[in-house]
């Protein structure tokens, strides 16, 4: 990231099924890694960086570290707001930051920290190419800047 320029987090809902769940009525925790994941892909594909485009270009990104906090269980029919946002982009990495809130009573549920790494198709690292740090941009918040709950 350069240049002063700071963008906002993506934001992306889902309604947690019934499936989801587990024998205690709550959402398997698990399951939030993919709503993470989703919301991640979500985002990528709102900025036309999606994972095909990146293949198309010869590149993957990848989950190479991922920090989940559980602080509050969701429950079968729960709508959730999954909030992403670029904290840094430095050669090969990115540090994403997620947290999922229930809507109706926006109580933080899950909080992430996801590190991802560009790779070239063949797994080796890769620098972030420029286009995709262009892209990037508009999801790309510096640490304190801005509350993943705003």
């Amino acid at each position: 990231m350069s240049g002063g320029v700071m963008g906002k987090p993506a934001r992306y809902q889902l309604k947690v099924r019934h499936y989801e769940v587990d024998q205690y009525g709550h959402v398997n925790h698990a399951q939030y890694v993919h709503y993470l994941e989703v919301a991640r892909i979500e985002a990528l594909d709102s900025l036309g960086l999606s994972l095909a485009e990146m293949r198309k270009q010869g590149y993957l990104i990848l989950a190479a570290d991922l920090a989940v906090k559980y602080l509050a269980p969701a429950r079968s029919g729960d709508t959730l707001e999954i909030v992403t946002y670029v904290r840094e982009i430095r050669g090969a990495r990115s540090i994403w930051i997620q947290e999922i809130r229930e809507v109706e009573s926006q109580r933080v549920l899950v909080t992430a920290e996801v590190t991802g790494a560009f790779a070239t198709e063949d797994g080796r690292p890769a620098r972030t190419p420029a286009s995709f740090r262009e892209k990037l941009a508009p999801l790309c918040v510096p640490d304190g800047a801005v509350a993943p709950s705003e």
